[in-house]
């Protein structure tokens, strides 16, 4: 019966692979081991487990390891085609020809204008409270955590500038964004049995989650790139992920399938909808005592955030102990489709008795972040 029970799960997630109409925000990276090391932590990490792999709960190295993550933060901000300056140069070169209307000031405007059309700029961040009791029998997880997503775009269009002294500006800076409340548990166990079974854990996060979407435009002349978080639509909804880990000795195989429950959302009232719904990652992990080299891959294509682009990562990330209290991270993380540069990260760990310190960086052409965390073993 378990056996069946099993393979009914994995027929499942099979199936959830293959639904590619079926699209999601992105998959997200939400602690600071896995940002210096390129996103990875599907088949590596049983402290992170409930962000990536619940399933990864029984893998901790000791019987017993209480870990406090208290906080973890994250920001990340993109602006590659320099909306913010260009922007602010045009709102100048507005400001120049309300105090002297004449036909070069009209055209400095009109080229400020020109330069803009589709620009994107991009910002989200996270921060996280997290318990968890990871073992290698019955392992388990409560956590609080929270991450949004903003993007600005400008609508260059019909402005009418043939007089100088009274320019009409039909130009907007569109915004869409979402900032996502999770509150939930994570419960992982162990299987026992021979042959395919063997060496196998299975994971479940179930968590209740408060949404608010973000959606409006702004004129122009007066609009600012980053969002105004009081102009919102609210949701809420339950979901569940579930995790699986497979291990070969030094090899590990993991599975992630998260937010199974498909929810529609709002972008303020803008009548504009965004998705959490399923989202399905693998990964492939070589772990040794000191050394990890894991890859990670979205088996399915994730709805774009916001004006972004939409997502298919492949994450490669490597952390190496050269002794037990230093941890050193790196990684590399490629977009699949879309036009998004890929980005590299790096990342280090500290542990001084009971605590450890943790942070990581990573940037790319169109993008920079950074990442702090803050936790505590006993």
């Amino acid at each position: 019966m378990r056996t069946r029970r099993i393979g009914a799960a994995l027929v499942g997630l099979g199936l959830l692979a293959g639904a590619g109409a079926s699209q999601a925000q992105p998959f997200g990276v939400f602690d600071v081991r896995a940002a210096g090391m390129g996103g990875v932590g599907v088949a590596t990490g049983a402290r992170y487990a409930t962000f990536n792999n619940p399933a990864l709960l029984t893998t901790a190295e000791e019987q017993r390891e209480w870990f406090l993550m208290a906080p973890a933060m994250g920001r990340q901000r993109g602006d590659p085609d320099k909306l913010e300056d260009n922007l602010s140069s045009f709102q100048q070169a507005a400001d120049r020809l309300d105090a002297n209307p004449t036909i070069v000031n009209r055209d400095a405007v009109l080229a400020r204008l020109s330069i803009m059309d589709g620009d994107i700029y991009r910002e989200g961040g996270n921060n996280a409270l997290l318990l968890a009791i990871p073992g290698r029998l019955l392992s388990g997880a409560a956590y609080i955590h929270s991450y949004d997503w903003a993007t600005a775009r400008a609508s260059i269009r019909n402005d009418n500038l043939s007089d100088p002294t009274n320019p009409q500006y039909s130009s907007r800076i569109e915004h869409r964004g979402a900032r996502v409340l999770e509150n939930g548990v994570s419960a992982a166990k162990s299987i026992s049995g021979a042959g395919w079974r063997r060496q196998m854990a299975v994971g479940f996060n179930l968590k209740f989650l408060f949404v608010e979407g973000y959606g409006y435009t702004e004129d122009i002349r007066t609009a600012k790139p980053r969002i105004d978080r009081n102009q919102y639509s609210s949701g809420a909804a339950f979901n569940v992920d579930v995790g699986l880990v497979k291990e070969f000795g030094v090899w590990k195989l993991g599975l992630m399938a998260k937010n199974l429950l498909a929810g529609s959302f709002e972008y303020g009232d803008t009548g504009d909808t965004f998705d959490i719904g399923p989202q399905l990652r693998a990964g492939f992990a070589y772990q040794s005592r000191r050394t990890v080299l894991e890859l990670n891959l979205d088996l399915m294509r994730n709805q774009a955030a916001g004006y972004d682009s939409a997502t298919q990562m492949l994450s490669l990330g490597t952390e190496f102990k050269p002794w037990r209290w230093l941890a050193l991270r790196a990684g590399y993380q490629q977009n699949l489709t879309g036009t998004q540069a890929g980005a590299a990260s790096l990342g280090m760990g500290l542990e001084i008795g009971f605590l450890s310190l943790d942070a990581a960086g990573s940037y790319s052409e169109e993008q920079i972040g950074a990442h702090a965390q803050l936790g505590f073993q006993f």
